[in-house]
């Protein structure tokens, strides 16, 4: 899916398109949760191929934005089901993350009207056997009509928004109060995106991740 300006998105291409035995145990408090399968399609990284690596895009501060993001969702997992790592060569990415166009300079953000000053879209392709064909990719854009201050507060949303998708959440919360809702306007997930990610990390998946590099 991929929005208007400002948006954030995923794009899947197709080729092919226990029982405890306890009593009397109180039942936990369950976050609620959004869908994260687009059209019944289920993708997270299997534990072997951890930690996942991410090529990001050295000019600007690209790298440091996909850091944090990559620590912002490492910490959502209590059994480290997901870790990634940065990595200088492209060719050896499972991830890579670059600008779409301008790169934007490093300045102290400006929050107020931030949101829409940026946008990203996750990309993969498939083959016949649902197996990812190369690498995911995220491009990240600044959108026309901002301020410099605005595009860096919207960056480090948008930043942890697509490695949100990068880990398998293939669609957006309804919730404008999640990170990933369509246009974030937060920077870490919540609790709704944490109880999302937990079920997907053991949900079993039906596309296979790209052959490593």
């Amino acid at each position: 899916m991929k929005g208007g300006p400002g948006a954030a998105g995923v794009l899947i291409g197709f080729v092919a398109a226990g029982a405890l035995a306890c009593g009397d145990l109180t039942p936990p408090g369950r976050t609620p949760r959004y869908t994260f399968d687009q059209a019944g399609a289920v993708f997270r990284w299997p534990v072997e191929r951890l930690p996942v690596r991410y090529f990001a895009d050295t000019a600007g501060a690209m790298a440091a934005l996909v850091q944090e993001g990559l620590r912002a969702w490492e910490r959502q997992f209590l059994y480290g089901e997901f870790r990634g790592v940065l990595v200088a060569d492209s060719g050896s990415a499972d991830v890579i993350v670059r600008w779409a166009d301008s790169v934007p300079p490093d300045v102290p953000p400006d929050t107020a009207g931030a949101v829409g000053a940026c946008g990203g879209i996750t990309s993969f392709l498939v083959d016949s056997t649902n197996t990812m064909t190369g690498p995911m990719r995220v491009e990240v854009s600044v959108s026309t009509g901002y301020t410099l201050a605005q595009v860096a507060a919207c960056l480090p949303r948008v930043a942890t928004h697509e490695v949100g998708h990068t880990l398998g959440i293939l669609t957006h919360s309804p919730a404008v109060t999640d990170l990933m809702f369509g246009s974030p306007r937060v920077q870490t997930p919540t609790g709704r995106d944490r109880a999302t990610v937990e079920v997907l990390y053991h949900t079993t998946p039906t596309i296979g991740p790209p052959p490593s590099p």
